[in-house]
């Protein structure tokens, strides 16, 4: 089966804004990466900030749903932090080039910026949702429900990208055994 011209652009912009920051990345570079012209691109999107918004919001949007997908009503707070901290760092492993475009240009232009948080702050807000569920019920400290939540998505999130970017050895399995020890270590009484 043959891929559409969307899904191609889409992971040929993963590929070369990867590899060589958005900056350095070209239309051109997308466009031969794809196998497609440039024009093509244009059609589909107005501009290179266009084309990479939209990366990163349906990434974003693909990590927040399936978390949300997996987080339950019968799970305990503790269980839904753990669940979260275990996706989490399942994706970035799986989307590996996409962790590195989203937490290597984060800190890019400040419109980019400005669209990254809004991005971003729906998938803390999940995590959020879940540290005030954990209060309410007495089991997590009286911590800012904000700062945890961007606290632990920055944990996982930056200790994903250490490894991508060292070339390391990705063990989900351990980073997520250390990550849920430092965590919920600080959010239990």
């Amino acid at each position: 089966m043959r891929k559409s011209k969307t899904n191609l652009i889409f992971q040929a912009a993963i590929d070369v804004f990867s590899e060589k920051g958005f900056d350095k990345a070209t239309m051109d570079d997308i466009a031969a990466r794809a196998n497609v012209a440039k024009g093509t691109i244009y059609y589909h999107f107005k501009s290179k900030e266009e084309l990479f918004l939209f990366l990163v919001e349906e990434g974003v949007e693909m990590l927040r749903e399936g978390v949300e997908s997996k987080l339950t009503e019968d799970l305990t707070p503790r269980e839904k932090i753990e669940l979260i901290l275990r996706e989490q760092i399942s994706f970035f492993g799986q989307y590996r080039d996409f962790c590195v475009i989203l937490l290597r240009e984060s800190w890019g232009a400040e419109d980019r910026q400005l669209e990254f948080r809004k991005m971003i702050r729906s998938y803390m807000a999940l995590i959020e949702k879940v540290v005030q569920e954990g209060k309410d019920a007495g089991v997590f400290h009286d911590v800012s429900a904000e700062n945890a939540g961007s606290a632990l998505f920055g944990m996982a999130a930056i200790a994903a990208l250490h490894i991508l970017l060292g070339k390391g050895d990705y063990d989900e399995d351990k980073l997520f055994s250390d990550l849920k020890q430092i965590a919920l270590s600080g959010l239990l009484k």
